[in-house]
């Protein structure tokens, strides 16, 4: 039996499938697909020409269980590896994109409706629906002081929710937030241009200060980030453009710049190697920021989106 480990996972939205890549050879060892969930539910699937699905995001949880929050049939799946089926779902708001899994709830983002809903892992049911700010995407997790962070991306803001004491508090802002990522004391946010905006804004806020400190501008349309463990070295994607950016986090400027091609969204890090989703060119791009250059491309399914690596 496989072991779900060294393992990149990625959510294809526009197939409904989830791509299996072995990192240590660079290569595709399986695909999931969830439509066949979809197909033994529904009786009619032959009007469908599209996706009907639409992964977005996923989480991983032990035993190999995948979590799934699909942005066009409104739900979460519990998804068996060894099995490749879906074992259960369960409906949530209009077009969830994003998920977490924390202390047995997992908190998922309902862009339409929103909300965030809350599930409990355990009994996979929706136990409450929490009112946030305009179109909320992104969903991240504080782990030193239990508090969750999601990013209004039509609502200038971020809401903060303390599951510790149960307080919840609206981080008001000058541009729309997409992606957020919460790094010790720090909230990257990725701006991308809306309502007038030319460039990109990468904002640094600060928990513990409760204040912007910095804005870095970056042309195109600048999607996710990631950042070294010296904390002093960042890289965003870019979907505009095709172009990674090395972002330096103590002059606070744009070091160097790397091209991906395609279009570059979602990253996620393992050592030396950044693994990027293309989502116009169905791939995803392996590349070693020491070496700087691409060293492999893996081809899955249509629009890439969420990674995780396991």
């Amino acid at each position: 039996m496989e072991l779900l480990e060294n393992k990149l996972v990625v959510a294809n939205t526009g197939s409904d499938s989830l791509s299996i890549i072995d990192i240590d050879s660079y290569t595709l060892s399986d695909t999931i697909f969830l439509c066949e969930y979809e197909t033994t539910k529904i009786k009619d699937k032959k009007t469908s020409k599209g996706p009907v699905v639409g992964p977005h995001h996923i989480c991983f949880y032990k035993d190999n269980i995948i979590y799934s929050a699909n942005s066009y049939n409104n739900s979460v799946y519990r998804i068996n590896f060894y099995s490749k089926k879906v074992e259960d779902m369960v409906y949530v708001g209009s077009f969830p994109s994003h998920l977490i899994l924390h202390k047995g709830y997992i908190f998922v983002t309902n862009s339409d409706s929103n909300s965030i809903s809350v599930i409990d892992e355990k009994e996979f049911v929706v136990i409450e629906n929490i009112p946030v700010g305009e179109r909320p995407h992104d969903i991240k997790l504080d782990y030193l002081y239990n508090k969750l962070y999601i990013s209004n991306n039509n609502g200038y803001s971020i809401d903060m929710i303390d599951l510790n004491l149960n307080i919840q508090r609206r981080i008001e802002l000058k541009y729309n937030p997409v992606h957020i990522v919460v790094e010790d004391s720090t909230i990257f946010v990725l701006s991308p241009p809306s309502n007038g905006m030319i460039d990109s804004k990468l904002v640094l806020y600060s928990i513990n200060e409760q204040k912007i400190f910095k804005e870095i501008d970056v042309k195109g349309v600048i999607v996710d980030l990631v950042t070294l463990e010296d904390k002093k070295t960042a890289y965003v994607t870019n979907v505009e453009d095709g172009n990674l950016y090395e972002i330096d986090l103590v002059e606070y400027k744009i070091r160097t710049t790397h091209f991906i091609g395609g279009m570059p969204s979602n990253i996620v890090r393992r050592g030396d190697e950044l693994f990027i989703s293309d989502a116009l060119n169905k791939r995803v791009a392996i590349f070693n920021y020491k070496q700087g250059r691409i060293i492999c491309s893996i081809n899955v399914g249509i629009e890439p989106n969420g990674l995780i690596i396991i």
